[in-house]
Order: structure tokens, then sequence, then C-alpha cells
């Protein structure tokens, strides 16, 4: 392992930001990671991974870093990565308060010339519009006091082959300096393409397309099974018929809805920004309405199949095995 000169802070250390800290020690940078959690700094410093998850389970005790609740350790860091969550309120509006805290701790805090990389889920316009007013309230020159990119984070927790550590990124900034920045940060640290963007904003919608595009496509072969239900046809052969074809065909299938934090969330960043802007996307919308009403009719379907052998919903024990949204991790959201 290569000593780097340069320190790192990851803000948040959770799926995204745990990983990634983990995969800069291991390339050499000396890392601080930052969390409010006081519970989960405790086991991180003890090499102890507060996820249940293989990457980190094998590679945290080997690759050590100091995390902590105390946002001062920004000071000591020439790259900031915020890798906070991105939730959305009961009318799906996205909540940006933790992306705000953040940006703002960093602000208070800011080595002079240090790149700021926003790795969180965002809408289109929220670096522009949310993180940069932040530092120009706080008098810094974006492009010579601070630099500031987006690379949308991406994971896929539980998968044996793609990790941090490999998986192909994206990234945009606000001028040609800072990109070549993040673009050499990234290359340092993962094996995949490093792809620039034109644009900040057109790295901020990267990831939104990603998971839109699943969310329609899930949406598809959910209304697939409540169709082929009525015809009597069994839509998983089907799908694998149809996947015998070599081009132009991807395979999704039904389930009871959708699980995870990114696709059923990621849509209305979308759905929400397009709106302020005069654009009503409702392709999205249908697609979240019909992934949406797949846990009601997961119910029917169990409630005809206890008609059929005459029992009721009222009082039968049912048990669920399995309640993350995929096998094998531990995140339930």
């Amino acid at each position: 392992m290569a000593k780097n000169k340069l320190s790192v802070c990851v803000i948040g250390l959770g799926y995204v930001g745990l990983p990634l800290a983990i995969r800069c020690v291991e390339k050499g940078y000396k890392v601080y990671g930052l969390e409010l959690d006081r519970a989960k700094v405790k086991m991180i410093n003890h090499g102890i991974s507060p996820i249940e998850e293989k990457y980190l389970e094998e590679n945290l005790p080997q690759f050590t870093f100091q995390a902590s609740a105390d946002e001062k350790v920004i000071k000591k860091s020439d790259i900031v990565l915020i890798c906070v969550p991105t939730p959305v309120d009961e009318k799906f509006y996205p909540i940006l308060e933790p992306v705000i805290k953040a940006t703002r701790m960093i602000a208070r805090n800011l080595k002079k010339g240090a790149l700021v990389v926003l790795e969180s889920t965002v809408n289109p316009g929220v670096s522009e519009e949310v993180i940069k007013p932040i530092f120009d309230k706080a008098g810094f020159k974006i492009g010579k006091d601070v630099f500031i990119s987006h690379c949308p984070e991406r994971i896929n927790p539980g998968d044996p082959k793609w990790n941090v550590t490999n998986i192909p990124r994206v990234v945009g900034s606000f001028e040609k300096r800072g990109l070549q920045k993040a673009l050499k940060f990234y290359k340092s640290i993962v094996t995949g393409e490093i792809r620039p963007m034109k644009s900040i904003r057109e790295a901020e919608a990267v990831k939104i397309v990603e998971n839109s595009f699943r969310d329609i496509n899930i949406a598809f072969v959910n209304e697939l099974a409540k169709s082929f239900d009525k015809l009597g046809i069994d839509v998983k052969d089907v799908i694998l018929g149809a996947s015998t074809k070599p081009f132009a065909f991807m395979a999704h299938f039904p389930s009871c809805g959708v699980g995870g934090h990114c696709i059923p969330v990621d849509p209305y960043y979308l759905i929400e920004r397009a709106k302020q802007s005069g654009f009503d996307h409702e392709f999205l919308k249908i697609a979240r309405k019909i992934n949406n009403s797949m846990p009601a009719y997961t119910v029917e379907l169990l409630q005809d199949a206890l008609n059929e052998i005459k029992m009721p919903m009222k009082g039968t024990p049912i048990g669920v095995l399995g309640v993350a949204y995929k096998a094998n991790i531990d995140d339930v959201r």
C-alpha cells in the first residue's frame, strides 16, 4: 500500500461512505470519517463493521481509519466526500437537509483549496442551487478556494463482483480544474472507467436516469404480471423465453413491490424538479403508481389463495421469509 500525501474526509459512514473510506485507506490516503451516530463511530474505531456486508467485514479490520463525530476533522482534509442520505418526505419531495447540513459543516471548517465531492443522489440543479450558494455566502471562490464536483454513488450491496473498487463512475464539476482534481482522485481508487461529464448538472442527472430506467422496467413487468394472471399465462416463463433473444431485451421480474432506498425514491427527484421547471413526467409517475400498487396486489393474491383453502385472512398466522430488499444484506429500507 503506497502512502498518499493527501487526506480524505468521508461525511456519512453508511452503505456508501464506509466502503469508500475503507477503499481510500487501502489506496494510501489518510482518512477521517465523520459520522454523527456515536455508537457507529465506536464500532468502526474498533474495526467492527456496523453493516453486515462481506466486503466491509473483511476489509475494515485491515484498513482502519479514524471515525469521529467532531466536524473539525474536515480542517485536516484535502478532499471531502459527502455521502449522507437523501430521502423523500411523505409527499415524495426530496429532503435535502442532510446534504445542506454537511455542506455547512464543510464551509465552517474548509481547508483552502480542498476538493469537495457530493456523492449523495440528488436532483439535477442541487449543486448549483443549494451547495454553491453555501460556499459563496461563506466567502469562498469556486475554482480557487474550493473545488466542487459531483460523482453520484454507485453501490450494490451483497454483489460478489461489483463493489466500490471496480464499479465505473461519472464525474462532473463547475470548472475544468475541479473536474481534473476529481478525475485524478477517483482514478486513484477505482479500477473501472471514470467518465467526465460536460457539466455538474448532467452528472447529477445520471444516477436519476439509471434508477428511473429500472423503476420503469420493473413497472412494465409488474403490470404484465397482473395482466397475464387474468390471461392464465405464466409471466416468469414468458420473460425467460424473451430472454433468449440475444439483443434489445433486458430481463426484469415482477415482485411484491420495489425495495431498497434508491429505486422507489430517485424518480421523485426528477419528477419534482422537472415540475418546478414546467414539465410533467407522466411516464415516471405512472411507473411509480404501478410499483406502489404491488404490495396491496400481493395481499389480494394471498387472500384469494386463503379463500381457496377456506381460511380467513383475519387471524391466520403469516410468515414473511426475508425482510431486506434482496438476499444476503441487512438493509431493510
